[in-house]
């Protein structure tokens, strides 16, 4: 059983866990990381999902994953991508581009959002079946058809206080 720590409105670390696939009380959060890999191109490198349990299965997104207890934000996006795609990056490779606050009937949480600027090969890629049926390099654009076709992770209806690209896009 996977154990998640739980976080105040403020991003304040409580002295309290949550067991995964447990329903999170008013004010609580915990955390998930989203790791975006932009290539020289512009281009980012995006995983189709591969479990039919996953909150939308079997569509395109970001590397991403919870935040497991004790973990720092940091090291989870390290482990999701080296587990997922087998990419070893290195902590100065990761910028963190914002905190975001989701709230929803389920789970409320908190998105460290990262951006990588590194050129990775497909090629280099060893992909987890279990959790990723393929990888790809995507265009902004190309992500926002694959979002209207509804085969691409829907952040603007998930997230809709934050205006996401935009934030991943205006730091860099």
């Amino acid at each position: 059983m996977e154990y998640f720590d739980i976080f105040d409105t403020n991003g304040i670390k409580l002295n309290k866990t949550m067991a995964r696939g447990t329903k999170t009380l008013k004010g609580e959060y915990h955390k998930v990381v989203h790791i975006w890999i932009k290539n020289s191109m512009g281009d980012y490198l995006v995983q189709q999902r591969n479990k039919k349990t996953d909150r939308d299965p079997y569509q395109w997104a970001p590397t991403a994953g919870a935040v497991t207890s004790g973990e720092t934000p940091l090291i989870a996006a390290l482990r999701e991508t080296e587990e997922e795609i087998g990419l070893s990056l290195k902590l100065n490779e990761l910028k963190h581009m914002d905190s975001l606050f989701i709230e929803n009937d389920y789970s409320n949480y908190i998105i460290e959002m990262y951006l990588v600027n590194k050129d990775v090969s497909l090629a280099e890629l060893t992909i987890d079946e279990v959790e990723v049926k393929a990888v790809s390099y995507m265009s902004k654009e190309k992500i926002y058809e694959m979002i209207d076709a509804l085969k691409f992770w829907d952040f603007l209806e998930y997230l809709p206080t934050y205006d996401y690209f935009s934030i991943l896009e205006k730091r860099n």
